[in-house]
């Protein structure tokens, strides 16, 4: 075994606190019965129907404990959503300052320079600039149902990072929790548009990729896959360029097959042009992040492992899935940056907008993740 073996590295999550369901009302109940408590909850200001849900229950909940809502507003330029998803956003946004009794902000995020140098994610991260804007309250709820990829994974790691200083520093750090309105179907009904041209690292996870340094090294790539992209599959592969492909698939999934429906989508990339070896997909829970956390932190520190004896490896992990299960990407992408040993980045590709048909009917479950905070004391 090497330095950065299993037994090495502490499981951040080993025990953890998912809520779902009507638990998530009874939950929150509870937690605010314990004390006198102050809510920080931050949202999309965007068209997606779930936008509202888990404020909504939060909302009835809290009264005065939940102090204010930060609504986080997407600058794209140019590229403005079509009227019907302007119209639904707009709709949302009344909804929301109605349910927030006039506590809201707004924070705008630019997406893109007047070059058209992508920063969304750079400025995402620097939503909070320094632990001073946090630290009056006693939980941050982060509700990433309308937000994209570029936005929470950064804002998420940024939040962890401070909660995680001033325990260091024997300051009161707030709870971080996580939101979602999960439905996958949802998910998949949701299609981007424009995609970009290329891939890039997203910060602040770029890892090692673009150091000569270690440039030999072998690449290993994880895409958790999800329907409608492997557009995004191909121009990501281009970036990565991997010596080995390891798929993951939802596996436990609302529709028991999907795992098969995916594999069908993307079989001539897989089996056609990787020539995948079948025993390299790695399946996870849909239901459950910590669950897809614990399979590609194991098999992440095994290549590592193996591989450290000819010098070691790069491991680019891809969410192409539902935004529950893209938080275990987050996860071990958060765990692992802050070992020397293991080198690891997110591939991802942006893209210019979306387009969501009128006739979908989202069935969506609130979902709550307590990541940081007073339950892992």
């Amino acid at each position: 075994m090497t330095a950065a073996s299993a037994e090495v590295i502490p499981m951040r999550w080993r025990d953890y606190m998912l809520i779902r369901g009507n638990a998530f009302s009874s939950f929150w109940r509870s937690h605010l019965a314990e004390r006198s408590r102050s809510l920080l909850l931050v949202l999309g200001k965007g068209f997606d129907p779930r936008t509202c849900l888990a404020l909504r229950i939060i909302a009835g909940i809290a009264g005065s404990a939940l102090a204010e809502v930060m609504a986080l507003e997407f600058d794209e330029g140019e590229h403005t959503p079509n009227q019907g998803l302007a119209a639904r956003a707009s709709a949302n946004w009344t909804d929301v300052q109605s349910l927030a009794g006039g506590k809201t902000s707004v924070h705008q995020i630019v997406f893109r320079t007047s070059d058209g140098r992508r920063v969304g994610a750079r400025n995402a991260a620097n939503v909070f600039t320094d632990e001073g804007r946090i630290m009056a309250f006693s939980d941050i709820l982060v509700d990433i149902s309308a937000m994209p990829q570029s936005v929470y994974f950064p804002l998420l790691a940024r939040l962890l990072y401070f909660h995680d200083k001033m325990k260091r520093e024997g300051a009161n750090a707030p709870n971080v929790h996580v939101l979602v309105a999960e439905d996958a179907s949802l998910d998949c009904h949701i299609r981007e548009e424009g995609v970009d041209e290329t891939a890039s690292f997203l910060h602040p996870f770029e890892g090692e990729f673009n150091r000569e340094a270690t440039g030999q090294q072998p690449k290993v790539w994880m895409p958790l896959l999800g329907e409608g992209r492997t557009t995004q599959f191909d121009r990501i592969y281009d970036l990565v360029r991997p010596d080995e492909v390891c798929p993951v698939l939802p596996s436990p999934s609302r529709n028991p097959r999907q795992g098969d429906v995916i594999v069908m989508e993307y079989r001539d990339l897989l089996f056609d042009q990787l020539r995948l070896d079948p025993r390299n997909i790695i399946y996870a829970s849909e239901y459950n992040p910590f669950e897809v956390y614990r399979q590609i932190r194991k098999a992440a520190i095994q290549y590592h492992d193996v591989l450290g004896l000819i010098g070691g490896c790069k491991i680019a992990l891809s969410p192409l899935c539902s935004k529950l299960m893209s938080i275990g990407v987050l996860l071990v992408a958060y765990e692992l940056k802050s070992t020397d040993s293991h080198q690891l980045g997110i591939a991802h590709i942006e893209c210019q907008g979306y387009e969501m048909a009128d006739s979908v009917v989202p069935n969506p479950e609130p979902v709550g993740l307590w990541l940081a905070g007073e339950c892992y004391g």
